[in-house]
């Protein structure tokens, strides 16, 4: 559920970015400027920042999907383990990636809430593999 709507969230900033959105949309992220204040240290160009903040998009809803399917095998008793390792592993990728970037730019602020975030589907990944089923 988090990672859907942390999708919309950043679908519906990227919507006000390019003006599908009007400003009085409150249900946005403001990523999309987050993005460009953190890069602006090596003066990255708008047109790689939107690129960049596309793939995040693109990445966080295809997790988001990942997860709903997984979720889904679970609640259909088709139980598949592979379901929920392609889920998190998508998702460690993606914080992962996060962390390098905020190495990159030096945007140390910001480190410490992507790497809670990688130890929380880290830990997420252990209570999967380890408590008991039934």
């Amino acid at each position: 559920m988090w990672l859907s709507i942390v999708f919309f969230s950043n679908l519906a900033d990227a919507g006000k970015g390019l003006g599908l959105l009007g400003e009085s949309w409150t249900f946005a992220s403001g990523n999309g400027k987050l993005i460009q204040e953190t890069t602006a240290r090596y003066k990255v160009p708008t047109a790689v920042n939107a690129v960049l903040f596309a793939g995040v998009i693109v990445w966080e809803g295809v997790g988001a999907v990942l997860f709903w399917r997984a979720g889904w095998s679970y609640r259909s008793g088709n139980a598949s383990r592979k379901a929920v390792y392609l889920a998190v592993t998508t998702a460690l990728l993606l914080w992962g990636a996060f962390l390098v970037a905020d190495e990159a730019f030096i945007a140390y602020p910001l480190e410490s809430t992507h790497l809670r975030l990688f130890v929380a589907y880290l830990a997420t990944l252990l209570a999967v593999e380890l408590l008991p089923e039934g």
